[in-house]
C-alpha cells in the first residue's frame, strides 16, 4: 500500500519556527500578522458574552468624552466609550445576567438617570466559563 505524500516525515521531527506572514505583509504593518491574530484570540478568550447599560449615545465624539469624563466621575463600574458608526455611545458594568444588568438600571434611574436600556455585549470573563 502506497504512502499519502503529504506524511511522509515526522511531524514530530519539524523543528523550523513558525513561519512569519509574507515578507511584503510584515514590512508593511512593521510586524508579524499572525502574531496579531494570536492577540485576537487572546482576548476573545478573555471575554464572554454578557450585558452592559448604553447610558448615552452621541454623533459627537467631542460631547460623548465630556460625557465620558462625566460618567467615569459619577458612576462606580466600569464605563465604556465605544463606537458604533455613525454613534459614539457610552456603556457600564460587566453583567454576566440580564437580572443582574436590570438590577443595576434601576438603582441608576432611582439615582435620576433617564434613558438607560440592557444590551448584549462582549464582557470580561468573570470565574469560569460554563460552556
Amino acid at each position: 500500500m502506497a504512502q499519502d505524500s503529504l506524511f511522509w516525515f515526522d511531524m514530530n521531527s519539524v523543528r523550523d519556527p513558525m513561519p512569519k506572514t509574507p515578507k511584503v505583509l510584515d514590512k508593511i504593518f512593521g510586524t508579524s500578522q499572525l502574531s496579531i491574530l494570536d492577540s485576537l484570540k487572546n482576548s476573545r478568550v478573555n471575554t464572554q458574552d454578557g450585558f452592559r447599560l448604553q447610558i448615552y449615545e452621541s454623533s459627537s465624539v467631542e460631547e460623548a468624552n465630556k460625557k465620558l469624563q462625566k460618567f467615569e466621575k459619577a458612576l462606580d463600574d466600569s464605563v465604556y466609550l465605544i463606537f458604533d458608526a455613525p454613534l459614539y455611545k457610552i456603556r457600564t458594568g460587566n453583567f454576566s445576567s440580564k437580572k443582574e444588568a436590570n438590577t443595576q438600571k434601576e438603582k441608576l434611574r432611582k439615582k435620576g438617570y433617564q434613558n438607560i436600556w440592557i444590551v448584549r455585549s462582549r464582557i470580561k470573563q468573570t470565574g469560569s466559563n460554563p460552556d
